[in-house]
């Protein structure tokens, strides 16, 4: 009997309390600003569905998703959310942010392009106005519990803008101004999966990612692998819109790119990255687990540190010397691949400038394409560690389908 009175505790852990929902969706519709009662019946039912959380996950839908469908997903994601939350013993208020993408001609074809369009300009103003409303207030509502951002597809739109009013797009979509932009949204990690934000948006726009009161302190994304299979719809994205940031590595300027190495702020994951671009997919099990892990640990330093993590820590710690970095870039987790490429650049090209300006972004282009080409490029690179053949490594060069042997 005892041990049935454990289990049954144990298991009260995992779920949210009876009458209790997984997520609480709050409806923002084209973006425009709440009303005063809208707002506060939003706060009103966070406050019924956890009193008093520790953690506060955001979620936000992509694209030609109804308001019924995202229920159902915010349901399933938090359910998730609220299990592993609970293995630890921490309270979570989920919040599932609901916007109005299920555009007219969305469906069809000849008329696909113009709604898919138009919703990118509706992401960027449900972030900058109804978002950050809804946020700013949950942040002042529940002053110690963290906010952590999981945007997926063009919900990453919805996200981004959220905590960066101040972003510039630098294209010819719709603009939108920002709720309070004068004030700062803090949040412990904003998890970017099968992004649907332009892979250079962070350099185009020149946005700050500053050291000191950072806006997030881990920015996680997902990339698909250069390797293996991809995520297909967002390989389809590139034809009308350019490629993805969940299809390449990010582009940025040299100064924001230093700023996320340095104080171990940027994580990429490939692993698990589903083909079908389902949100459900992206935010499965495992992926669910390894963020509530991530996010725990950067707020609460004493916590356990995951391996992703604590594996970027050693790199970052390795002696200046290329014989105790260069091993890292055969590392089966591709984060602390990019962390060992950004600390042996400063070492051979005496700074970042080969990650920024495309240089490096153009072999790994190659190695999935035509990896065979790497080794016409490498005497003519700007970049040493190109030319010496440091990276890409022998290793993955084999795996790409272009071995030494084949010279």
């Amino acid at each position: 009997m005892r041990k049935i009175i454990t289990l049954m505790l144990s298991l009260s852990l995992l779920l949210p309390a009876l009458g209790q929902e997984a997520s609480v969706p709050v409806w923002l519709g084209d973006g425009s600003l709440l009303s005063p009662a809208d707002l506060e019946t939003a706060v009103q039912q966070m406050l019924k569905n956890q009193p008093k959380p520790q953690h506060i996950a955001v979620l936000a839908h992509g694209y030609h998703t109804t308001r019924e469908e995202s229920a159902a997903q915010f349901q399933e994601i938090g359910q998730r959310f609220q299990s592993q939350y609970g293995q630890l013993n921490q309270k979570v208020l989920v919040i599932g942010l609901q916007w109005e993408s299920a555009l007219a001609g969305a469906g069809v074809p000849w008329e696909a392009e113009e709604a898919y369009l138009k919703s990118v300009g509706r992401a960027r103003k449900v972030g900058h106005n109804a978002a950050r409303q809804v946020l700013l207030r949950a942040q002042k509502q529940f002053p110690k519990a963290d906010i952590s951002l999981y945007g997926h597809s063009l919900g990453c739109e919805v996200s981004a803008a959220a905590l960066l009013p101040e972003i510039n797009y630098g294209d010819d979509l719709e603009k939108s101004t920002s709720y309070l932009p004068e004030q700062d949204l803090f949040s412990t990690m904003v998890a970017l999966c099968g992004s649907d934000l332009d892979y250079d948006i962070w350099a185009r726009s020149g946005v700050s990612f500053r050291s000191k009161k950072p806006r997030t302190r881990m920015l996680y994304m997902t990339i698909s692998p250069y390797l293996g299979e991809r995520d297909k719809t967002l390989q389809v994205r590139q034809l009308s819109r350019g490629i993805a940031g969940g299809s390449a590595f990010p582009k940025m300027t040299v100064e924001q790119c230093d700023a996320v190495y340095q104080n171990r702020a940027i994580f990429c994951d490939n692993r698990g990255v589903p083909t079908d671009h389902a949100y459900t997919s992206y935010y499965d099990d495992t992926r669910v687990q390894r963020l509530v892990g991530i996010c725990n640990y950067v707020s609460n330093p004493k916590a356990p540190e995951p391996v992703e993590l604590a594996e970027a820590d050693k790199v970052l710690k390795l002696p200046n010397q290329l014989e105790a970095i260069v091993p890292y870039l055969d590392s089966d987790l591709i984060s602390s691949q990019m962390y060992a490429l950004w600390r042996i650049e400063q070492i051979n090209c005496g700074g970042s400038v080969h990650m920024c300006d495309e240089t490096l972004g153009k072999i790994a282009q190659m190695l999935r394409n035509t990896p065979n080409k790497i080794k016409k490029e490498r005497p003519n690179s700007p970049c040493k560690t190109v030319q010496k053949g440091i990276w890409p490594t022998e290793k993955t060069m084999t795996r790409a389908g272009a071995p030494s042997w084949d010279d």
